[in-house]
């Protein structure tokens, strides 16, 4: 992984990344299609999971982030033959409230105590600026999201990853 870290950090050249921030500027697309490109080029498995719809009543999308990251969770804890091995550390971006980052522990704690994932399966929420791995789900799903939301060019950026991309749809 320190490879991979090293060399995202090479493409940004900085430290900072932020995916929607780089699109705004010709150079800051090229690196994004770099970026791609370097994850592309890897054995590196992306997934995505989403959910299709969210509830008129989850105003705060809670229920719907809940959901998808328990279909990735679980998914990833399994393994998929051919495709990656089975996953025993989850890095979550970390919220900038407690009461945020505590929502997310109690998912994570519900997984085991329901035995959906395994009890050796642990959760680390940190922030991009501390773990680059965390880039790679920005970078991937701002690439997935504008297929949906733009047609400006960078609609097509996701070409460049897609083979290695596994789609989860929650639904919990």
């Amino acid at each position: 992984m320190d490879e991979l870290r090293g060399g995202l950090l090479e493409i940004a050249g900085s430290p900072h990344w932020h995916t929607t921030e780089a699109l705004l500027t010709a150079g800051g697309r090229r690196a994004t299609e770099d970026m791609l490109g370097y994850l592309a080029d890897g054995k590196e498995t992306c997934v995505i999971a989403h959910q299709v719809s969210v509830d008129p009543v989850d105003h705060d999308a809670e229920d719907a982030r809940r959901a998808c990251y328990r279909s990735l969770a679980e998914e990833l804890a399994a393994g998929r033959a051919g495709s990656w091995s089975p996953i025993e550390l989850l890095i979550l971006e970390e919220r900038n409230q407690s009461n945020f980052r505590n929502k997310d522990d109690k998912n994570h704690k519900e997984l085991i105590r329901e035995n959906r994932v395994p009890r050796n399966t642990r959760l680390l929420q940190t922030s991009p600026s501390a773990e680059r791995l965390l880039w790679l789900p920005d970078l991937v799903s701002s690439a997935f999201r504008r297929t949906i939301t733009h047609t400006d060019g960078t609609d097509e950026i996701f070409e460049i990853v897609k083979p290695q991309v596994h789609f989860l749809e929650a639904g919990d």
